[in-house]
This record gives C-alpha cells, sequence and structure tokens, in this order.
C-alpha cells in the first residue's frame, strides 16, 4: 500500500508539471492545492496627522490697509493739498469766489467746495450724494471709495 500512495503521489506530481509547461508564460501555475482563504482586510487605521492629505490651500485675500476716511482732514486744504490726497477731479465748476471739485466713485459723487482766501482756495465744505444725487448723511464712505480706487490706480 506505502508503494501505491508513492505511485500516486509522483502520478499526481507528474501530472502537475506536466500543467504547468502548457500553461502561458505570464499566467502563473495553476494547482490543485488549496491554499488558505485571504485573512479579511482590517478596516484602516486612522491616520496620523502628517500622514493625511494636506488639505487644499484657500488663498485669502490680504485685509485692505487701513486707510484714513475722516472727511475733516480735508477741511482747509489748498488745491495742492486736495489734489494729493484725491488727485485730479472728474469735473471743475467754478462759481467766483468758489469752486467745486467734483469726484466720482461706485454708487456716490463726492463735492468739494473751495472758497477763495485771497489768492489761494481752501476747503470749506463737502458733500457727498447717491447716484441719483441726494445728498447723503454720512461722506465717510464715498470718500473711503475714492481713497481706495486712487490706492489702487496704477502710478504712471
Amino acid at each position: 500500500m506505502n508503494r501505491l500512495l508513492r505511485s500516486s503521489a509522483l502520478l499526481v506530481v507528474t501530472a502537475l508539471t506536466v500543467s504547468a509547461c502548457q500553461t502561458a508564460r505570464n499566467d502563473p501555475p495553476q494547482t490543485s492545492v488549496s491554499s488558505p482563504a485571504p485573512a479579511p482586510k482590517a478596516a484602516p487605521a486612522l491616520a496620523s496627522p502628517a500622514a493625511r492629505e494636506p488639505a487644499p490651500q484657500v488663498t485669502r485675500r490680504a485685509p485692505e490697509p487701513p486707510i484714513d476716511d475722516d472727511p475733516d482732514q480735508l477741511m482747509g486744504l489748498d488745491r495742492g493739498g486736495v489734489a494729493a490726497l484725491l488727485g485730479d477731479p472728474a469735473l471743475i465748476r467754478r462759481e467766483d469766489p468758489a469752486e467745486i471739485w467734483q469726484y466720482s466713485a461706485q454708487g456716490c459723487v463726492f463735492d468739494v467746495v473751495l472758497y477763495a482766501a485771497g489768492q489761494r482756495y481752501t476747503v470749506s465744505y463737502l458733500e457727498a450724494r447717491d447716484e441719483a444725487s441726494a445728498a447723503v448723511q454720512e461722506a465717510r464712505p464715498c470718500l473711503n471709495k475714492l481713497l481706495r480706487a486712487r490706492q489702487a490706480a496704477p502710478v504712471s
């Protein structure tokens, strides 16, 4: 019986060898020996913060630099001082003894009234209006828009 087992084992090995030779070169040899079932995959462990994918980068706008938008800073300035702060006006209207310099910003119009004081003109009145020409109570938001637009304008 021992001889019969050896012969059977030799026959099985030979059959396996022959079948292995007949498979394609890139196919793995097939055996009739059963292999243990693969172990179930464990749930993925939580990755450490360093091993996680980096969060997408969010580009934040830099905060706007502080700006002095107090309208009182214009009071008493002469033509050169107003032009240095606000640039050239969109319109100058002359009504002797005054000049009205008009500036426009998004959604508002800003009037700077300069009165003659001898040979110079100085600011003595300010007014901000909306697009419909209605006076607004607070001139600061309009002045802020003008100053920010001037700050953002390219320098030539």
